[in-house]
């Protein structure tokens, strides 16, 4: 079962999932629009733009069910992608970031093609410091927050088919840092949340507990 993921943004196609930045193409999915009523307003700095997902992981099990790669990782660098597609949009409305991870251990991989102490892509939904209007602002989906330099994750992750890059299996739900951290250290502020949203931080919080103690050291 491979989990999919539907974002929604305001008056976004969310060419965030679907942009090319020197030949490292995104994986595509559907999309859908929303009214400018309806639009995410930024907050505390962050602007949150909400997902519609048709399945999430609420467990362990079926979070590695889901991913053909389970990985830790170490992030080595980044490279942010943000494009403002019309001047009707005030904030940008195409943004990701492509992170380049070493691979420390490998706990999965129905590949076969992953090497210990080699480096890969992975795409992340979130790019901080972005300057609109002379203020900084951090882009997220649904409070994502990216990977920081230098530290230790465990991701569970499937190969791009289109694009020399991987991709988070199971959304917002595919990263968690291997050494356990505080709660409001785990997501950007997402502002507003949509009525009737799923309460993603919480579904995590828990999921995380599992993976902390399934993959510890």
């Amino acid at each position: 079962m491979k989990t999919k993921l539907i974002i929604i943004m305001g008056l976004v196609s969310l060419s965030v999932l679907t942009a090319c930045s020197n030949n490292e193409s995104v994986k595509e999915e559907p999309t859908t629009e929303q009214t400018q009523s309806e639009q995410v307003k930024p907050n505390n700095g962050v602007v949150s733009y909400h997902g519609k997902y048709l399945k999430l992981a609420e467990n362990i099990d079926d979070l590695e069910k889901d991913a053909p790669i389970i990985v830790k990782v170490t992030k080595k660098s980044e490279k942010a992608t943000v494009t403002k597609e019309t001047k009707e949009n005030v904030f940008p409305t195409d943004f990701y970031t492509m992170s380049e991870v070493q691979i420390n251990s490998i706990e999965k991989d129905d590949t076969g093609k992953l090497k210990e102490n080699t480096t890969i892509k992975v795409l992340e939904y979130s790019v901080e410091d972005v300057s609109v209007d002379g203020k900084e602002y951090d882009l997220t989906i649904d409070g994502y927050k990216n990977m920081e330099k230098g530290e230790e994750y465990t991701l569970f992750l499937e190969k791009n088919p289109e694009g020399d890059n991987y991709i988070l299996s199971n959304a917002i739900i595919s990263k968690f840092p291997v050494e356990e951290v505080a709660e409001n250290e785990l997501f950007l502020d997402d502002g507003e949340k949509a009525e009737g949203a799923l309460d993603i931080e919480e579904i995590y919080q828990d999921v995380y507990q599992e993976v902390l103690t399934e993959y510890s050291e």
